[in-house]
């Protein structure tokens, strides 16, 4: 990635953020699966938006979008952007600000750079390995993060999850070493882990798609933070789905190893 990518798709993912929350205000809303699984036009219409301008800077790569009307079940080619255009659309729905848009760019099947936009605060969040971790406020000089500190093995954690992670696992709320911290997008749970107020972002239900977590990890990596699973110690981007059927863990250096510690047990023993 050079600087002028970097800023192209920085400013890409700004725009497309802008756009959707101009179109919040009656949005057509559809159900996807379910009730539980909704999409609006304003997801659609960011995605072709991504999409298309992505691959005019990019002709060389693959580009994977939740919104595509078809998932490829292989990999392409070495770089690949997945692309999550409202990440928390039920969020979006509500207008709690909780959502963000979500820009991944993974190379030989490992996230490289990563960008996570909050409409709500115009703040971006975007980095990768070797990089670093920023963010930026409209108008405002980038901040790079500083490093965080390991988490205490013994000690309590401040661990976000998500709303059906939690309701699946509802023996996480009476755990003594957990402090529950609520949050909406993903990539807006790993930005409270690179501000401080939380510690480890867990799920554990092995749901979650490539686009999910591709912005977010690259981010985190590019802090240095932990980036795993309760079995593995990296994120696996596989080639033949967009699945990870595992667990994922992000979070402060030494989160893997408190998550195994204290969750891997009890969430294994809940499947």
């Amino acid at each position: 990635m050079t600087h002028d990518d970097i800023v192209f798709v920085n400013e890409l993912t700004q725009e497309a953020g802008i756009l959707a929350a101009s179109m919040r205000e009656g949005v057509e809303i559809q159900e996807k699966t379910g009730p539980q699984d909704r999409v609006t036009a304003a997801d659609f219409e960011l995605s072709r938006l991504l999409v298309r301008a992505l691959k005019n800077r990019f002709p060389n790569d693959t580009i994977v979008s939740e919104e595509d009307d078809v998932h490829s079940s292989s990999i392409s080619s070495s770089r690949v952007w997945l692309i999550d255009p409202i990440d928390g659309t039920d969020n979006y729905i509500k207008n709690d600000g909780q959502w963000s848009v979500m820009v991944g760019l993974v190379v030989d099947l490992k996230p490289v750079f990563g960008w996570v936009f909050a409409p709500a605060n115009m703040t971006i969040y975007y980095g990768g390995s070797g990089y670093g971790a920023w963010k930026k406020q409209l108008n405002n000089d980038p901040i790079k993060f500083r490093p965080l500190d390991d988490l205490d093995q013994d000690e309590p954690a401040r661990v976000i999850m998500g709303y059906r992670d939690r309701t699946s696992h509802p023996w996480v709320k009476e755990h003594p070493k957990v402090v529950l911290v609520k949050g909406g997008s993903i990539g807006l749970k790993v930005a409270k882990v690179l501000e401080g107020s939380a510690d480890i972002f867990v799920h554990l239900s092995g749901k979650l798609k490539t686009w999910d977590t591709a912005g977010p990890a690259a981010v985190a990596l590019g802090n240095s933070l932990d980036v795993g699973t309760l079995e593995y110690d990296e994120l696996a981007f596989p080639a033949d789905t967009v699945l990870h059927a595992t667990s994922v863990v992000m979070g402060r250096p030494g989160s893997l190893a408190w998550s195994r510690k204290y969750l891997r047990a009890q969430a294994q023993g809940a499947h």
